[in-house]
């Protein structure tokens, strides 16, 4: 017998829904005005980000040929948003969502200018690099469970959820097919500094469409900080459901994705094709993460929740292992094609579980304990990046890539985290 602590949310009813015309149901989510406009502003904002980390990556290389440098530049980061995430989904769940968001774009994107002046004057230095890094991680840790909870606000019908979270993903994994490349084209043939620059308009465009949401006032309490930050990870700590999708995102995150901060050593040591070879893997992997996404918002919507959940956090840790071992172009574009439609299909169904479950007056903090997930990719990149000093770049990714496929197998063993998913995804599939 499940015990009581492991229900999914309090007893709710369930609200009526409406019938859907054939036009709505074939859009989705970007049916509504709202989502729209969030969507192109997170468009134009994440694929500067894009740029920024492989200018961020390569530039650190460049200036210091070391691995363990590269470690320590997704360390800072990790550093920086790891120490305000928590708070950060307070904040959320407490004050004007909308305004947050243009608050932290626009903070950004004065770091980031900061960064082309050092670049433009030629006074460019590894601490400077670090330094930007931990300063937008902070920056980071109060957008990320932020951008996550307002989504829920700006789409009406919840069966439009894991669509309207699946084309957010989408944002990602179709920028960074062609964020990487261009970043490379940029490096290569205009220079760092030109590079930068791009990085501060892209920033500044999505902070300019968020000035135009509506987004509907939510009635919140003030109270003391700290006890609403308990709060949230009791209400986690109490349920099975929270506590093994948030721990699948976080070994999925510090173990299997860590291999992006080492990527230089890949295209440069391993298989000789350099930066715009480098573009080339990351976007072999971001092309694999949109067909999963679309597939994800137009297939599946919802349906086979657990199989698709661990199935593919399974195989991403399997493509993840290929792609570490492999000393071939095609063998290591394949790898990572594979692995980018597996972990997007496992990731948005993770985050569409947990949204349907989590209830609208806890939702900044739930999402601020899971945006540390994604912040921990670049501390696992400064793990991944220990290990690759010691034992090579291709074993330090392959352990990674075990510890994913490991973790999958054994949430597949836990009968209670069936039941939970079936309870928390009633509405996904209607």
């Amino acid at each position: 017998m499940q015990p009581q602590d492991d229900r999914v949310i309090e007893e709710r009813q369930e609200p009526e829904i409406a019938p859907r015309s054939g036009m709505r149901n074939a859009v989705g989510a970007l049916a509504y005005a709202n989502f729209r406009i969030y969507w192109f502003s997170a468009l134009s904002f994440v694929m500067g980000w894009q740029i920024l980390r492989m200018v961020l990556s390569w530039e650190g290389y460049a200036l210091t040929n070391s691995a363990l440098y590269l470690g320590a530049l997704g360390g800072a980061m990790a550093a920086g948003t790891l120490s305000v995430n928590l708070i950060g989904g307070v904040i959320a769940d407490r004050v004007n969502r909308r305004l947050l968001l243009i608050i932290t774009q626009s903070s950004v994107t004065v770091v980031v200018a900061f960064l082309v002046v050092l670049s433009f004057s030629g006074l460019m230095a590894p601490w400077h690099l670090l330094v930007a890094s931990a300063a937008i991680g902070v920056i980071n840790g109060i957008d990320q469970p932020t951008r996550t909870a307002i989504i829920p606000a700006l789409i009406e019908d919840k069966r439009d959820l894991m669509n309207g979270l699946a084309l957010g993903s989408a944002v990602w994994q179709g920028t960074r097919i062609f964020g990487p490349g261009i970043g490379g084209l940029l490096i290569e043939f205009v220079g760092s500094a030109v590079t930068f620059a791009s990085v501060t308009v892209g920033f500044l465009g999505g902070a300019l469409l968020v000035l135009r949401l509506r987004v509907p006032r939510l009635e919140r309490k003030a109270g003391n900080i700290l006890k609403e930050l308990v709060e949230g990870l009791a209400f986690i700590g109490k349920r099975n459901l929270f506590v093994s999708l948030i721990a699948l995102a976080f070994v999925d995150s510090f173990f299997g994705i860590a291999y992006i901060q080492v990527m230089p050593i890949f295209a440069v040591d391993i298989l000789g094709i350099g930066s715009g070879g480098m573009g080339l893997l990351m976007g072999a992997s971001a092309a694999g993460g949109l067909i999963g996404t679309f597939a994800a918002a137009i297939v599946i919507r919802g349906r086979w929740p657990r199989l698709l959940l661990l199935a593919g956090a399974a195989l991403f840790g399997l493509s993840v292992i290929v792609f570490a071992l492999s000393t071939w172009l095609w063998l290591s574009l394949l790898a990572l094609f594979l692995s980018g439609i597996a972990n997007s299909v496992s990731l948005i169904t993770n985050q569409t579980i947990l949204q349907m479950a989590v209830p609208e007056a806890l939702r900044g903090r739930v999402m601020g304990v899971f945006s540390l997930t994604y912040s921990l990719i670049p501390l696992g990149g400064l793990q991944v990046g220990i290990l690759s000093d010691r034992l090579g770049a291709p074993v330090a990714v392959a352990i990674g890539g075990g510890v994913v496929v490991l973790f999958a197998l054994f949430l597949v063993t836990r009968a209670g985290f069936t039941r939970a998913i079936s309870q928390a995804t009633v509405l996904t599939s209607r």
